[in-house]
């Protein structure tokens, strides 16, 4: 997961290098940056507010994922050998 503190220095760096091109003026970049940091901060913390450590037995929640994804592979593999067997039963 990204930190906020990269995700900020990264959101800077790219206002900055515009504001040197002279694409957008200093207060408007200050403005802009200050702005994004306040929305990338608030996605962060919803982020974090629905990890999996809500997840009361994380170990049965991954298994679960888990067998639900083979199942998954496993119908889709069998969906192929029969639209194969039917292209090729003539």
């Amino acid at each position: 997961m990204i930190s906020r503190e990269r995700l900020e220095k990264t959101i800077r760096g790219v206002i900055l290098e515009f504001s040197r091109e002279n694409r957008i003026a200093q207060p408007t970049a200050d403005e802009l940056a200050a702005a994004l940091t306040d929305r990338m901060g608030e996605l962060l913390e919803r982020e974090v507010a629905s990890s999996y450590t809500e997840i009361d037995d994380s170990v049965s929640y991954v298994n679960e994922l888990r067998d639900h994804e083979q199942l998954d592979s496993a119908n889709a593999f069998l969906e192929e050998i029969v639209a194969w067997q039917q292209q090729h039963s003539s």
